[in-house]
């Protein structure tokens, strides 16, 4: 019957685990197995969109603040398909979320902002089936999935195992450890607590660890190669430290290896088992034991020999695991000598002798201080070991403390507390490193193969989208000059524009055609005209910005000449300066410093920052070194404090730090 003291602590022990099962579970579901999932998901689909263009309609960047500084970047897109207007606000493929892994949504934002502010359009990608579905970057984020990938395996299993604990707690059957110390009488026979068969005592050998040791290499590996891969993809400088994270995984390739080092020998070995003709007793000579071996000794080897060497070993060893550490001591131990077994042979006979004046197995003063008798057998690389159940012999009891102090006298205290290695262990040290070295080396060109593919998909969307690009102006440039003469001649509106609100002027300046320049300028067109600027303050731009735009200085100065406003900015955003600065358009920039335009100016817009700053922000390393040359001023600071350094700091510009000498 159970008891009330039981049914309490069940009831604990069941809320306990619980708490592991929702947490974990929960934990596991929603921060690693759906993003994951999603990332997946994101790939696989990403095969089947198509490239458009589209306009940076919204952009911003949301930052939350919680244990840990958080970014995410926000942005609308708007596009054209099939003659009908779409709006996106998609970012990944794997979808949109609040994350510091990397420099992700800095250079997102980075390169959308300087989209927008040149009023160039991006490439997104559509499902020709969904058309409401587009999204501006369908390539995989390798940080972010090594990242998840924890989360998604280690949180369930906990969850898992915290639900085989909850099932164990109610439905599986209490487990009673009852130490029998009866005396046993010369060829009397234990009832009960071991197996017979035919008249014998049947042992089976104590489990290699191997499952064990396996699953924590498991779990060491789900941990460890991910932050290794995050750790390396964030380390963009290279430094000799960052690799230092790798004797992490190569601490995991090892602890594998020797699961399944062990796991291999068992399995080479076959299945053993002891039979005993009694049961063995303190003082007892000559016990007869008999190791049974199937298939058959070497048999599964595939390099065989005509016989294989066996080493016995008999111990009496008190064990002490309360702590964090085991604490093994050995009593007694004899050593039988190495026998030879022939290939093939499934069974070994030999007999022991074990000493009157030793302790009986069983639990001491505490169930975690114990007396194990064990019959150790190394055979074909495989160590096994059989847990011997000694009972009381003929003469007196002996007590195992005063074993200990005749084995072991009292040793003085250790007033530093360092650690003492236990006595009577045994550990493997042979080292196969190339074994797992190969493994290594196969895990590496793994991950170098995805992460290759998903650099190579990226270079691949960027190359789509400048090919859209170079469409879409060599479209604008069917017009020859002749053409252009012909319609004006006709009487055409010289300026006139297009569907984006381009002049003539402004078309012929993308076109870099001096020629027509010059010609639609002696036709009267209006040099300063800017293209709509629309409810969120984007557009306004002139031909001056044009020609900017393509460093083609003989424009600007064509432009300048016909008394174009060189100091007017671009919705409120850009000065020619700031723009030339920002585009890198040296000669532009040279051009309009002769002009006498102010090399330090700031702008109303945005946060009042000065060309070079601008210049740092986009890395423009040749237009750094002008601007220093012309007197620019780096410690000049904008609205917020931040001077030129801050900016290449903070966009993780490094070149431009280098070349503004930051400190």
């Amino acid at each position: 019957m159970t008891t009330i003291k039981t049914i309490s602590s069940k009831l604990g022990a069941s809320l306990f685990a619980l708490v592991f099962v929702i947490g974990f579970g929960a934990g596991g579901l929603f921060g690693g197995v759906l993003p994951m999932s999603r990332q997946v998901q994101g790939w696989w689909r990403a095969d089947e969109l198509v490239a458009v263009l589209a306009r940076v309609d919204q952009l911003r960047m949301d930052e939350h603040r919680g244990k840990s500084k958080t970014l995410r970047v926000v942005a609308e897109f708007v596009y054209q398909y099939n003659g009908r207007t779409y709006r996106s606000n998609r970012i990944n493929i794997a979808g949109d979320g609040s994350d510091n892994i990397g420099s992700y949504h800095q250079d997102t934002y980075a390169r959308l902002q300087q989209a927008r502010d040149s009023q160039q359009k991006v490439t997104l990608w559509l499902d020709p089936q969904e058309p409401e579905f587009a999204v501006y970057d369908k390539t995989l984020r390798l940080s972010l999935f090594l990242f998840l990938i924890p989360f998604a395996t280690l949180f369930p299993a906990v969850s898992l195992g915290a639900l085989w604990a909850l099932w164990a707690i109610w439905c599986k059957a209490d487990k009673e450890e009852t130490q029998s110390a009866v005396a046993v009488t010369p060829g009397q026979q234990l009832a009960g607590a071991q197996s017979y068969a035919a008249g014998r005592l049947e042992l089976q050998a104590d489990n290699s660890g191997a499952l064990g040791l396996g699953l924590f290499a498991l779990f060491w590996n789900l941990l460890s190669f991910p932050i290794a891969g995050v750790v390396l993809l964030q380390d963009q400088q290279g430094s000799q430290w960052g690799w230092l994270v790798l004797v992490f995984p190569l601490a995991g390739i090892f602890l594998m290896w020797a699961a399944g080092k062990i796991a291999l020998a068992r399995w080479r070995l076959g299945k053993v088992s002891l039979s005993l003709t009694q049961q063995p007793y303190t003082g007892i000579d000559n016990l007869a034991v008999r190791l049974h071996i199937e298939p058959g000794l070497g048999l599964r080897l595939q390099t065989a020999s005509t016989h294989y060497p066996v080493q016995i070993q008999v111990q009496c060893v008190h064990e002490d695991r309360r702590g964090e550490d085991t604490t093994t001591k050995t009593l007694w131990a004899q050593e039988l000598g190495e026998r030879h077994v022939v290939h093939g042979a499934q069974s070994l006979d030999f007999s022991i002798s074990l000493p009157a004046d030793m302790p009986i197995s069983g639990i001491l003063e505490h169930k975690e201080v114990e007396v194990i008798w064990k019959l150790q057998i190394k055979v074909l690389d495989a160590e096994l070991s059989f847990k011997l159940p000694v009972r009381q012999g003929m003469g007196g009891q002996v007590n195992a403390r005063d074993v200990l102090e005749q084995q072991y006298p009292r040793e003085p205290i250790n007033l530093f507390g360092f650690p003492r290695t236990p006595e009577g262990t045994k550990q493997q040290t042979r080292n196969w490193f190339w074994a797992y070295g190969i493994f290594f080396v196969l895990i590496a060109i793994t991950a170098f193969a995805i992460f290759n593919s998903a650099s190579e998909d990226s270079t691949q969307q960027r190359s789509t989208q400048q090919r859209s690009t170079d469409q879409a102006q060599t479209l604008a440039q069917t017009e020859t000059f002749a053409q252009l003469k012909a319609r004006l001649a006709t009487g055409a509106d010289v300026n006139a524009g297009d569907a984006e609100g381009r002049s003539l002027l402004m078309q012929a300046v993308d076109e870099v055609s001096l020629e027509k320049v010059r010609y639609l300028l002696e036709q009267g067109a209006k040099v300063d005209l800017a293209t709509p600027v629309d409810a969120d303050g984007h557009g306004g731009r002139t031909a001056v910005f044009a020609a900017i735009d393509h460093d083609a200085v003989e424009i600007v100065q064509a432009l300048a000449d016909a008394d174009a406003d060189l100091r007017r900015p671009s919705n409120k955003v850009w000065t020619p300066v700031h723009y030339a600065a920002y585009k890198g358009a040296l000669k532009s920039l040279r051009y309009l410093h002769q002009r006498g335009l102010a090399i330090d100016e700031v702008f109303n817009g945005g946060r009042g920052s000065t060309p070079l700053m601008v210049a740092a922000q986009y890395n423009q390393l040749p237009a750094i070194a002008f601007l220093l040359q012309a007197g620019a001023d780096r410690s000049k600071k904008d609205l917020y404090g931040e001077d030129a350094c801050g900016y290449a700091r903070f966009f993780k510009q490094e070149a431009a730090a280098k070349a503004l000498d930051c400190q």
